[in-house]
Order: structure tokens, then C-alpha cells, then sequence
């Protein structure tokens, strides 16, 4: 586990960045980094950033963060600073000039992160109160289980802002979305788990933790109960699985409706799945294959006749759409490579901060206000950054699905090429034994 401090610092920024690079506490400055500064020449630029904002006489000239891991998590001190530089990337961005240290002086390993207080892109400052401090104790959580680090179990005092971290975070939406879709579809517990194998997670469930998902794609544990309540505990799992359905499905035939077993009615699924899938345009099955997605659309019009649209259909509807949307993203953004992808999506997640500081601090002005009319100034432009923000984070999900399904691509051609190896390697070594034999009359 992490515990996290913040501190306030009102003097000598220049000592403090100095006592943390301390090359006796870091094996030579080995474990010392700096995000959009050099480590050496830290201070003289946090200076800089304050004059040209005009803020250079401020009360508050840094914070001091402080991330300090648990004995027995056995945290090597290379996995430690990879953690800090995570942890300060998520907090403040690329907004602010930072400096991440980890001294290995204490039996526990621990990283101090030196933050100036003015951003270098916007000139604002950063606004400390106990909303960050939660962001801070959940962001710090959320990357220790990235890396398969225990958390804390102390009970946290708003647990609200927990809950709107994750509504909030594109990434463990698009996890929740993939693990109720495969619950939904599951027949049994090992159904489940086989289902989410297909989409690059490895799922398990525990009495204690709930749905426990690891994304192999990206090397990250999400304690689904955790971050969205007891519909994802144990229990609750294994309740939709098994019983959140008709336990002897129905289908309709000739204008009667029938009770079918397990069999029978996947069978016929798959004859009506068939038939639908026959009227479809080769140019398009072709390209389901090769994005390797269900080619079966959501609606289907002939003429004037429109097939009813059936649950599993309106899934299917929503995954083309996102489909559609991620097509279109790429295509527009001239996105052709993963670095591209991941460069695209750094600048969205930097757009989407500054857009939810913007309307914090709305959010505060109108709090302070007492006009009405500034009331409702600021409540008009709070509702018009809502739909930006939710366009962006939409965004940035179906960057995380294209990057995952690239992977497993990558993944799936590499054990192809493998295969196609030994199957040639095979027919060889048949080849030259057959050559080899003598025969005698």
C-alpha cells in the first residue's frame, strides 16, 4: 500500500528541491526525474513560469507530495519511481514543472514529488482543498493496483468523490463496460471468464475483493467492487450470471412462442444468426473479419420492411456505433501508428483537465457569488462545458478500446506466425524423411 501527504510549501523551494535529490538518499541521483523541467535546473525555471504569469510574489510557491509504500509490499526501488512518475503525470499532467525523487535512506521506500504552484500552459495555480486531497489518496490507490500493490483499508470520508473518480475515468468505464457485457452473456461463472479471455482480461472472483479484472494488454489489476459498489461484490456476480436471466429461454416461430433448452435455442440463434448474416454485403463481412467483430448489425431495413430490434440486437447497434466513431477518429486525427494513438489521447487528457479546472472553478465563483444574475452566468457556462467534457472522455475510451484490440492483433499474428512456422518446419522434416528411406528389393 501508498499512504500520500501534501504539503504546503511558503519558503525556499530552491532547499527542498535540493533535500530531495540528495544523492546519498538516491543511490547517486539514479532514481531522480523531472517532468517538464531538467532535475538541475528545476527552481530557475519554477521561477520563470511564476514571472511570466505575473505571480511571483504568491503566499503558496509549491507543494511538497509526499508517497511512502509499505514494507511488505516489497517495492523495488526502480517499480517505486516508475509508480512516482505515474502517480505525478496523473495528478497534475503536463501542466506543471515537477520533480520525482525516491530515497532508499528508510526501510520504507518512498518518492517525494516537488510541484511547482503556477502551470506553465495556463499561468493558474493549483487549488488545494479536500477535493484534491481525495483525488490524490484515490489516484495514488487506483495506480497502486495497476501494479499489484495492496491499498488502504481505513474507510475514506467522502466516499462520493471515489465514486465520481471513476464514473469519471474513461479507462475503468470502458473495463465496466466490457465486464457487464460479458456478464450479461455468461452462462456460468467459467463462460464468463472465458468471455472476457476473448477481450484481453484475465477475471477472477473473490470472496473478499469481488470481480477482480487484469488487463494483460496494459499490465493493470481494476477492483471493480472497489470503485463501483456492491453490484460487483462476489455474490452479486455470480447472481447475475446464473440468475439475472429466463432460465429456459423463449423463442417464437411461425407467430407461436416456445420453450426451448440451452441447446435447441442456440441452435436456432445461430440458423436465424445465419440467414441475417447471408443478406449482408461481402465487402462489409470483410471488414467485420478483419477488425474481428460481430458482423451482425443492430437494425436491418429491406425495402420497407424493418427487422424487429431483439436485446441482443441493440447491443450490437451500440458496439457499431462506437465502431463507427472510432473509424471516423482515426481517420480523422490521421492516426496510424500506437505512438500516434497515445500522443492523441495525452493531448485529449490534458484538454479534459483543463476544461474540469475551468469548471471548478465556475463551480467555486458561483458558490461565492450573490448576484443572481452572476448565478446564473456561471450555471449557463458550467452546462456548456458538460457536453465537451463527455464528447472528450468518449473519445479517449474508444482510443483505449483501438489500442487494446491492436495489441491483441499484434498478439494473435505473432502466434499465426509461429504456427505457420512449425506447420513448414513439419511438412520439411516429412519430406526429408521420406527422402531418406532406402528401400530394398
Amino acid at each position: 500500500m501508498a499512504i500520500t501527504q501534501l504539503y504546503k510549501r511558503f519558503t525556499r523551494l530552491d532547499s527542498l528541491i535540493k533535500y530531495v535529490m540528495n544523492g546519498d538518499k538516491t543511490d547517486e541521483m539514479k532514481y531522480v526525474s523531472g517532468i517538464n523541467c531538467l532535475p538541475e535546473t528545476a527552481f530557475e525555471e519554477m521561477n520563470n513560469t511564476k514571472n511570466r504569469f505575473n505571480k511571483g510574489k504568491e503566499k503558496i510557491i509549491g507543494y511538497h507530495l509526499i508517497q511512502s509504500f509499505a514494507k511488505e509490499d516489497n517495492v523495488t526501488p526502480e517499480k517505486a519511481h516508475q509508480i512516482g512518475l505515474d502517480y505525478a503525470n496523473e495528478i497534475f499532467g503536463k501542466d506543471f514543472e515537477i520533480v520525482v525523487a525516491t530515497h532508499l535512506n528508510t526501510e520504507n521506500i518512498h518518492n517525494h514529488i516537488v510541484i511547482n504552484s503556477v502551470s506553465l500552459k495556463t499561468g493558474k495555480k493549483f487549488y488545494d482543498n479536500y477535493c484534491s486531497r481525495d483525488y490524490i489518496r484515490a489516484t495514488s490507490d487506483f495506480i497502486c493496483q495497476y501494479y499489484g500493490l495492496s491499498t488502504l483499508d481505513k474507510p475514506w470520508k467522502r466516499k462520493g468523490y471515489y465514486k465520481k473518480f471513476a464514473n469519471e475515468n474513461p479507462y475503468l468505464q470502458m473495463i465496466k463496460r466490457d465486464a457487464d457485457r460479458c456478464i450479461e452473456s455468461a452462462w456460468s461463472e467459467r463462460d464468463f471468464n472465458s468471455r472476457m479471455a476473448k477481450l484481453g482480461y484475465e477475471s477472477i472472483i473473490t470472496d473478499d475483493d469481488g470481480l477482480i479484472v487484469y488487463d494483460d494488454t496494459r499490465g493493470r489489476v481494476i477492483l471493480l467492487n472497489k470503485y463501483f459498489g456492491d453490484k460487483y461484490s462476489c455474490q452479486e456476480v455470480k447472481n447475475r450470471i446464473l440468475y439475472d436471466r429466463p432460465t429456459e429461454p423463449n423463442y417464437e416461430a411461425n407467430g407461436k412462442r416456445y420453450i426451448a433448452n440451452r441447446e435447441t435455442y442456440e441452435k436456432l440463434l445461430e440458423i436465424r444468426r445465419t440467414r441475417e448474416i447471408n443478406k449482408l454485403p461481402l465487402l462489409y463481412l470483410l471488414f467485420c473479419l478483419l477488425l474481428r467483430i460481430d458482423p451482425l448489425p443492430a437494425r436491418m431495413d429491406f425495402g420497407n420492411v424493418r427487422v424487429p430490434l431483439t436485446k441482443e440486437m441493440k447491443i450490437e447497434r451500440k458496439y457499431m456505433n462506437q465502431l463507427s466513431r472510432q473509424a471516423v477518429l482515426l481517420s480523422k486525427n490521421k492516426i496510424s501508428s500506437l505512438d500516434d494513438l497515445n500522443d492523441y489521447r495525452g493531448k485529449l487528457e490534458d484538454e479534459v483537465r483543463e476544461l474540469k479546472g475551468t469548471r471548478e472553478n465556475l463551480q467555486r465563483k458561483k458558490r461565492k457569488s450573490v448576484k443572481q444574475e452572476d448565478i446564473d452566468d456561471y450555471e449557463k457556462q458550467i452546462k456548456e462545458l458538460a457536453p465537451k467534457i463527455k464528447s472528450l472522455n468518449e473519445d479517449i475510451q474508444n482510443l483505449y478500446m483501438i489500442e487494446r484490440r491492436t495489441i491483441l492483433w499484434k498478439k494473435e499474428a505473432e502466434k499465426a506466425v509461429v504456427k505457420e512456422k512449425q506447420r513448414l518446419k513439419e511438412i520439411e522434416r516429412v519430406k526429408g524423411k521420406g527422402k531418406s528411406k532406402n528401400y530394398v528389393r
